[in-house]
């Protein structure tokens, strides 16, 4: 366990010298106050305009960290000749290889709860600057029914101070898991939390492609997996349905028959990635939970891919 603590310590460390992680967290916040601002062009439904693309944010920044981080995990080191040093150390092969993928995991988990605190301080934030906000902290009532003026300074000051606010708020959203009772937020917590199992899944990609191929083709590989995985569901029932105007597998012919059994067989094959996703639920604010299904799912397909991953990496020659 100290061995595969150590690489996968570094391999965090590694990653946070990344620059493309500060390029994509930024490109997130970027998305995240881009969603404020266009929830101001609806008339109704900004709230559920806001959460939808502050998570769907995360969870594609997400994505792009474990493909642009992941597929270079074990790359990088036959590039750099580096992996014939740690090989013929006292170490085993599945050690580098488990080390690597925790890293990479710890990194995306890292990125997810920084992306959700600043997405939790965006939308405190704004229910802080509102009009109605603004206009009790700009025109008080005194004790006596006056309603008074604090004059164009304060505006500055109260922008300010929204701010740091709304940071606090967002980091207790976060050190509290959730449970801090905020309105606004409810649900995110939980929602990074279905982030991390189903990139757990996606990083398990990452490692098993990058243990015998080129970036290029990892990465290709990686989001073909991804995009397959959110589209199980309708995979299945596109084959279904195309048997059924058949009526039934034994009428298909042609083209039919190998699109059904290729749309069964990737169903089958790749992630039901649709279990980890609960944007629905979180923009139409209604609770979400992180069930023992999708911890089981999402832990049971990993373990698998890693074995795959590491039966394949066990194999390679290196010379």
């Amino acid at each position: 366990m100290i061995k595969i603590y150590a690489i996968a310590i570094n391999t965090f460390k590694e990653a946070v010298r990344n620059r493309v992680l500060y390029v994509l967290l930024f490109f997130s916040i970027m998305i995240m106050f881009g969603a404020w601002i266009a929830s101001s062009l609806s008339i109704e439904e900004n709230t559920r305009i806001v959460r939808n693309l502050g998570i769907g944010a995360i969870n594609f920044i997400s994505v792009l960290i474990a493909v642009f981080v992941g597929i270079g995990l074990v790359y990088n080191d036959l590039d750099k000749k580096t992996i014939y040093t740690i090989v013929s150390k006292p170490i085993h092969r599945w050690q580098f290889l488990l080390g690597k993928y925790l890293g990479l995991l710890l990194t995306i988990a890292v990125n997810v709860l920084v992306m959700t605190w600043i997405f939790c301080s965006v939308l405190h934030l704004r229910e802080l600057v509102t009009g109605d906000a603004l206009t009790r902290a700009l025109y008080p009532t005194g004790s006596d029914g006056q309603v008074a003026y604090r004059g164009s300074g304060y505006h500055l000051f109260y922008f300010v101070a929204s701010i740091a606010k709304a940071l606090v708020f967002g980091f207790i959203n976060i050190v509290s898991l959730g449970f801090d009772g905020m309105v606004v937020t409810q649900g995110l917590f939980a929602a990074s939390v279905l982030t991390i199992l189903e990139m757990a899944v996606i990083t398990g990609f990452a490692v098993l492609f990058s243990s015998f191929s080129s970036p290029t083709l990892s990465a290709f590989m990686t989001v073909i997996v991804f995009v397959i995985g959110r589209l199980n569901q309708d995979l299945y029932l596109f084959a279904t349905a195309m048997a059924d105007r058949a009526g039934g597998v034994e009428f298909l012919s042609g083209g039919q028959v190998v699109s059904y059994y290729f749309a069964v067989g990737a169903a089958h094959v790749c992630p039901n990635l649709s279990i980890f996703d609960q944007r629905a639920a979180i923009a139409s604010m209604q609770p979400v939970m992180v069930g023992p299904l999708e911890v089981a799912y999402g832990g049971v397909y990993t373990l698998l891919v890693l074995f795959v991953a590491i039966v394949v990496f066990n194999r390679r020659n290196f010379k």
